[in-house]
Formats: C-alpha cells, sequence, structure tokens
C-alpha cells in the first residue's frame, strides 16, 4: 500500500485486541510485553492531528477557539494576552495542567484566575516573561469526534526570542494551521512574510486564513477586506482557503459563520486519513508483540519438559545469550555511529561547495549593482531566502535516503544477529531544519545621496566660474574638472559601500551555513541514536521476558497456562493478520 492509498481505519477493533493482549502477557506474568501494551494504550489518548492556531497580536487567536469550543476557556483582551503554547484535547473531564520549566505540573481549575501568572501583562499592566505549557482536557463533542489537538500560541508580534524559538518549532510539528488575520488591517507584510517563511516554508501540509474582528466593521465594507485578503494571499498561494468568522452579510448569523470554521477544520483533520494510519501501525505493533508471547510460550513449555539439569543449561544458555545480545548491539551502534558521522562529513562538503557557489554568485550581483545598501535590504534576503529554502530541501532529501537505506542495513543486520524481524523503522516525528542567515543593519548612507551631492558640487563650480568673470575657457575647465573629481568620488564611495556589504555578507553567510550544520549533526546523532535505542529495547525486552520465562518455568511444571497462552495468542495474531491483510487490498 503506497501512501496515496487510504488504508482502512481499524480503530473500531483496537480496544478489543489490545485488552486482549494485555490479558494473555498478565497471564503468565510477562512484565515486560504488559508494559510495553500500557505504552501503546497510553499513546492512544492522545490525539493524532496537531493544529496550530497563529497570527500577530490581539488577532483573535483565543477568541476564535472560546468560539469554536462555546466556551471562555482563553483569557482574551485587547492587549496581548496569551504567553504561552496552550493545547486544548478532547477528554471525558475538564482539567488544567500547567508546567513551568524545572517544575512539577500543577493542576488548577480552569477559570479567569487561573491565568493570572501565565499572560504577558500582569494586574499592573506591566509586562511579564512567562515560559510555560498548559494542556487544557475539554469536554466537547465536536473535539472528542475530531480527534485533534488544537493550540492557542503567542502572537507572533509579541514574541521575545526564546517564545518565537517554541513556536517556530512547534510550527514544524503540526500537521495544520490556522492563520488569524483582522479585518481592521488585513493582511499586513508582516503577516505575508511569516506565511511564506515560518507556515509554508515549514511545509506544513494544510492552511487555512480565517479573517477576525469583521464584527467590528460595517457589513457593507465586509466583502470588499475580505476579497482584498484573498487577492493578497493568492499571491503568495491559490491553494489557501480564506473564512470570515464573523457574517459576511445580514442573510448570515453568527452560528454559521463559526459552524463553517468548524467545517474547514473538520475537513483538515479527516481529509488525511490520520486515524487510520495510526490504527495499522498500532496493529503491526500487536503483531510484533503477539510472534514475542508465541515464542516465550513456546521456550516455557519446552523448559517444561526439561530435567533438572537442562533447565539449568538452557537458563545459562539464556543468560550468556542476553550478555551476547548486549554486545552485539554495542557493534552494531558503533556501526551506525560511523555512518552517521559519514554522512554528516559528506553533507558539510555539499554544504561548502554550495556556499562558495552562492556567495560567488552574489557578490557577483553586487558587483552589478548600483546601490548596495538597497541591494542588501530589499533584494539580498528574497534571494538568500529562495537559495537557501532550496538548498535546505536537497540536504533534507539527502537525509532522508540516507537514514532510509541505513534502516534496511539494520534490518538485515537485526535478522541475521536475532533471527527476528523489524516491520517498520521508528517514528521521526522532526521539524525541518532551514538555513537561516541573520542579516546585520548596516550603517551606510544610500548611493543615490551621494550621486545628489556630486550633482550639486559641479553645478557650485560651473556657477562660481562665471561668477568670476573667467573666459570660457576657464569655466568649462572649472566645470569639467569638479564633474570629473565628483564622478571618481561617486565610483569610490560606491566601491568602498560595495566591500563593507562584501566582507558582511560573506560573514553572514558563512555563519548561517556553520551554525546549519552543527544543528544537522546534532538532528543525526539524536535520530540514530533513537533509532538505535528503540530497537535495542524491543530486542532484549523480548529476550529478557525468555529468560524470565524459562526462569520461572521448572521441570514438570504445568505446561497448561503457557498452553492457553500460546494458542490464544496466535488465534489473535491471526485475526489482526487478517484485518491488516484485508485492508491493504
Amino acid at each position: 500500500m503506497t501512501i496515496d492509498q487510504h488504508p482502512m481505519d481499524l480503530s473500531q477493533y483496537l480496544d478489543s485486541w489490545l485488552s486482549q493482549s494485555s490479558l494473555l502477557a498478565e497471564s503468565c506474568s510477562v512484565t515486560e510485553i504488559v508494559a510495553q501494551l500500557q505504552t501503546i494504550t497510553e499513546r492512544l489518548r492522545f490525539p493524532v492531528f496537531r493544529l496550530a492556531v497563529v497570527g500577530e497580536f490581539s488577532r483573535g487567536k483565543s477568541t476564535l477557539l472560546n468560539r469554536l469550543l462555546e466556551r471562555e476557556l482563553l483569557p482574551t483582551g485587547a492587549l496581548p494576552t496569551t504567553a504561552t503554547l496552550t493545547t486544548i484535547i478532547p477528554g471525558t473531564e475538564d482539567s488544567m495542567v500547567v508546567s513551568f520549566d524545572n517544575s512539577p505540573e500543577v493542576r488548577r481549575a480552569i477559570d479567569a484566575a487561573s491565568w493570572n501568572d501565565l499572560i504577558v501583562t500582569d494586574s499592573d499592566g506591566k509586562e511579564q516573561d512567562v515560559l510555560a505549557k498548559v494542556q487544557l482536557t475539554v469536554v466537547h463533542p465536536w473535539l472528542e469526534a475530531l480527534d485533534a489537538e488544537l493550540i492557542d500560541t503567542p502572537g507572533i508580534g509579541e514574541l521575545n526570542t526564546t517564545r518565537a524559538a517554541i513556536v517556530f518549532d512547534l510550527l514544524s510539528q503540526c500537521d495544520a494551521t490556522v492563520l488569524l488575520v483582522s479585518s481592521t488591517l488585513p493582511f499586513s507584510m508582516t503577516e505575508a512574510a511569516f506565511l511564506e517563511q515560518e507556515v509554508i516554508g515549514k511545509h506544513i501540509p494544510q492552511i487555512v486564513v480565517i479573517i477576525s474582528k469583521l464584527d467590528t466593521i460595517q457589513h457593507e465594507q465586509r466583502e470588499e477586506v475580505i476579497a482584498v485578503t484573498r487577492e493578497r494571499i493568492a499571491q503568495i498561494s491559490a491553494d489557501i482557503p480564506v473564512l470570515p468568522s464573523y457574517p459576511v452579510d445580514e442573510n448570515t448569523n453568527e452560528t454559521e459563520a463559526i459552524e463553517a470554521v468548524r467545517s474547514q477544520i473538520t475537513a483538515m483533520v479527516t481529509g488525511g486519513n490520520h486515524k487510520a494510519w495510526r490504527s495499522q501501525q498500532v496493529a503491526k505493533q500487536l503483531i510484533d508483540i503477539l510472534t514475542q508471547l508465541i515464542d516465550i510460550s513456546s521456550v516455557a513449555i519446552a523448559t517444561a519438559k526439561m530435567s533438572a539439569a537442562e533447565h539449568e543449561q538452557a537458563l545459562k544458555k539464556a543468560k550468556a545469550a542476553m550478555r551476547t545480545a548486549e554486545l552485539q548491539w554495542e557493534q552494531i551502534r558503533l556501526e551506525l555511529d560511523r555512518r552517521r558521522i559519514q554522512h554528516e562529513q559528506k553533507l558539510k562538503k555539499n554544504l561548502f561547495s554550495s556556499k562558495s557557489a552562492l556567495i560567488e554568485v552574489l557578490n557577483q550581483e553586487l558587483s552589478q549593482t548600483d546601490n548596495p545598501k538597497t541591494w542588501w535590504e530589499r533584494d539580498l534576503p528574497w534571494r538568500l531566502r529562495r537559495e537557501l529554502f532550496s538548498l535546505g530541501q536537497k540536504s533534507e532529501e539527502f537525509l532522508l535516503e540516507e537514514i532510509a537505506d541505513d534502516f534496511d542495513w539494520l534490518t538485515a543486520e537485526v535478522s541475521r544477529t536475532f533471527s527476528t524481524q523489524m516491520t517498520q523503522p521508528p517514528s521521526q516525528n522532526q521539524e525541518t531544519l532551514e538555513i537561516k542567515p541573520n542579516l546585520p543593519q548596516l550603517e551606510m548612507s544610500p548611493i543615490q545621496r551621494y550621486r545628489w551631492l556630486t550633482r550639486i558640487g559641479g553645478g557650485v563650480a560651473a556657477i562660481g566660474s562665471y561668477l568670476t568673470g573667467g573666459a570660457a575657457v576657464v569655466a568649462i575647465a572649472v566645470s569639467l574638472g569638479a564633474a570629473i573629481l565628483s564622478e571618481q568620488f561617486l565610483t569610490d564611495k560606491l566601491e568602498e559601500q560595495r566591500q563593507q556589504v562584501q566582507k558582511k555578507l560573506e560573514l553572514s553567510v558563512d555563519k548561517a551555513f556553520n551554525e546549519y550544520g552543527d544543528r544537522i549533526s546534532e538532528r543525526l546523532r539524536q535520530i540514530y541514536q533513537q533509532i538505535a535505542e528503540d530497537i535495542q529495547h524491543q530486542q532484549l525486552t523480548w529476550q529478557s521476558a525468555k529468560t524470565a520465562a524459562i526462569e520461572v518455568t521448572h521441570p514438570d511444571s504445568d505446561e497448561q497456562p503457557w498452553q492457553q497462552m500460546l494458542d490464544n495468542a496466535s488465534a489473535l495474531k491471526q485475526e489482526i493478520l487478517a484485518a491488516v491483510a484485508m485492508s491493504n487490498h
């Protein structure tokens, strides 16, 4: 089944399959498997779809979420209010959990007083620096049916550096984004840059723009505001829908307007089959776990038929296999690390070559511009965004191919070494890294100013010659000399500015590439470490459970519990395999 095909949703069977698997593992006290099943069950409680509500400050993000959920959950106001990332998930009872850095979680009631230390300004109107996360669990039928996590974010116009980094990192991990723009300031240049760079640039698959505060302007103005906003957004992308959050005309009421927004969000969430893909993933995990239970049961049954001497020998062999497995995993880890370092070196070599070529092209463009300041402030940022975005995509494609190849190698190595199969790679929910140059402000005057000065200077020289009553040839000579000096001055000043810009350009691009290389190296290290740890944990858990089964099963022990587990696990495995096979056709 390819990614373009629609998988069958097996969610309706998961509770039963998990319950049966847990009972089987508990029946013979296979604690390692019980723990695995508990982890899967806990993960299923969380939504599979993340939707962030973003926009500049005071655009009505919190107000929109309150209206969608028909409750005053989040603080609102004319001044910037939200200072935290607030996630909203469905649940069976309302709750509010607040976590500050390096502090335990705190439960609070969902009321206005609970937000006093979490908003941008305190009771005296002074700005307060708040770095916290809030999770609201809310009982609401639409949210429950949606099975999604909604995230309210601080306004992008009020962000300090730390908060900005948190929001921008969050966007890379989201499946969809709602961008709020105000009808009173329809789609500003700042919002256009944010949409292009931080939303579309992060490859967020689904985006919708919601126009807020339409209730503050006259009905006859609303259609014009919507048309202008749609036109401006279409210049960036024609595929982004634009919806009003309030009625456009007197024939529509507020309930219908907000219901249209709900319908759009529902379509975004359900359109990607996220729930179905997750159910398929869990089904395959259960197949692996049931295979382990079958193997463990077989070992225990065989152990029950052994003599005391054979049992002792089998136990020694199992413990020796555990020690050998740890050594083998260390060798696998070292090889993975070697491959990672090799990819880093190759990528950095490619980046160095790309950086040199980019700087050469930009320096050529700089040498041809007649206004270095304008080129630096207006033309260069656009050029860099385009070029660096393309380079970042190529780097990501290269790394994804290398990681896929290494996982294929790891699959074969695990199969050869441990005689077990790996069905799928660990899920990597990593944000896209970008090459982000930080272009400093340059203290230089526009070259046009010097052109005006040289023209004034040449004119003064000519006038002076006429005032002195000199011969015509003297007047011409003086005027010509002034013009030559003025042109030379202008040429020197232009070259001076080009050299100043060139120096800053090379430093800025060099720094951006170095920082990107360092972040890529750290990301690769994290990914490969996670891959190795996840798979090692699976294999060692299985071997530990086998050893435990031998330890607790003695010669002449009752085989019946293990035989029953083997039979039931085999039957359940076949049931799940049949369901997965049917869904793939």
